[in-house]
């Protein structure tokens, strides 16, 4: 989709984006290209290359000068210019670039502090024991959807001091939108549309309250957020709620589902984390490495330049493949070994520079609670059933679904 520059990446290896393996087992994808020694492979679909390595991904994050952020770009290269979804990506946090961005994480850092973050810490204990009895009630659970997507939800929506929501309908929207954000098909794309409205409806109608009957919680932080002078005005501020429900939850839901799959498919290694459970954090942070919750991002060249050699026009998309990143073998010793006590583990998944991610601490304390109490109040967690697949075409990595059985401590 760049076609003036694309003719000089023929030569490169090529990785597949509309291919199935590519969702699914990402990791499985770079390994080869990481032996060989590769730093960068075409990605054909979008007419251009992308990162393999640690080094040129986090240097990619840390430069936004000259690779800025994509906003509704890799949408719009797919054809989709329209609707409420785009028009999100626009004002997200997430998707902007300075001066917006500084003005925007300025205001929101006023009201989401680390003090607020740590006062959740007795909360997310009490929501995962509450989760952990219904559990062991059934002696069973399925732990994607009805375990470790409703934890975070839980307490994203006490600190923001949301309503109990209908989870049945977050979900549905939560799923909309993670399937609107890969390679949406039009199915896909009206769903992502459909959804993001009745979130909008949602978020609104909840500011509105808040702005009557101001409380002391997150939300009514952010309306009153002010620098200088300077406020979120109303789409902005919908728009930065919205995205503290959905990334909020929705990422922290993979990243629980995913560490506990790979302590189950290394019990060796869940044996280490019940002796030790002081590794809980760092058992998180490498289950962040191993399965990242976004298995990539991409920014987008600010001029003409180049990058590990190669030509890169103004305007260009360029893919930092972060699962690629977080195997470099340069960067990380033996990085195929999933090693709950992982030293000196700078792994990229929450981004880097102006653009890491808002709620890593927030996510970090859900993983390591959710974790350590599964642990504690199960003796024994054992996976029934045949193995579901990784979900595929979302850039949010995590289990289709993951059916436990439960034996009570």
């Amino acid at each position: 989709m760049n076609p003036g520059a694309a003719y000089a990446y023929d030569g490169l290896p090529v990785v597949d984006m509309t291919a199935e393996p590519f969702w699914r087992e990402p990791a499985l994808t770079a390994r080869p290209l990481l032996e060989a020694g590769e730093r960068v492979a075409a990605v054909p679909a979008f007419g251009t290359f992308m990162l393999l390595r640690h080094d040129d991904c986090s240097a990619a994050l840390l430069d936004p000068d000259h690779l800025g952020n994509i906003g509704s770009r890799y949408f719009e290269l797919q054809g989709w210019t329209e609707g409420p979804w785009v028009e999100w990506t626009r004002r997200n946090i997430v998707m902007v670039d300075p001066p917006v961005h500084t003005r925007l994480r300025s205001l929101v850092n006023r009201a989401f502090t680390p003090r607020r973050v740590a006062e959740m810490h007795e909360t997310t204990v009490k929501i995962a024991h509450e989760l952990c009895d219904a559990a062991a009630d059934e002696r069973a659970v399925e732990l994607v959807h009805d375990w470790a997507r409703l934890l975070p939800l839980r307490v994203i929506c006490t600190m923001l001091g949301m309503p109990s929501v209908d989870q049945e309908q977050m979900g549905r929207w939560t799923e909309a939108l993670s399937a609107a954000s890969g390679l949406p098909t039009e199915e896909n794309r009206i769903a992502g549309n459909a959804a993001m409205a009745e979130f909008n409806a949602y978020v609104v109608e909840q500011v509105a309250v808040r702005r009557a009957s101001p409380r002391d919680d997150l939300l009514s932080a952010l309306i009153e957020a002010e620098e200088v002078g300077d406020r979120l005005d109303h789409d902005e501020l919908v728009a930065m709620v919205v995205q503290l429900m959905f990334a909020g939850h929705e990422t922290t839901r993979n990243l629980i589902g995913n560490v506990v799959y790979r302590l189950l498919e290394h019990p060796g290694e869940m044996a280490r984390l019940r002796a030790d459970p002081t590794l809980a954090a760092t058992a998180v942070e490498e289950s962040l490495r191993y399965d990242p919750p976004i298995t990539f991002t991409s920014r987008i060249a600010r001029t003409d330049l180049q990058l590990c050699g190669l030509p890169v026009v103004a305007g260009q998309l360029v893919v930092l493949f972060l699962t690629a990143a977080n195997f470099d073998p340069e960067r990380f010793a033996d990085p195929y070994r999933f090693d709950v006590a992982r030293a000196d583990n700078h792994h990229l998944s929450f981004g880097w520079g102006i653009h890491h991610c808002l709620g890593a601490s927030l996510a970090r304390l859900e993983g390591a609670v959710a974790v350590t109490t599964l642990l504690e109040r199960f003796r024994r967690i054992e996976p029934v059933g045949a193995p579901s697949q990784w979900t595929a075409f979302t850039p949010l990595r995590g289990r289709e679904q993951l059916d436990l059985a439960l034996t009570p401590a």
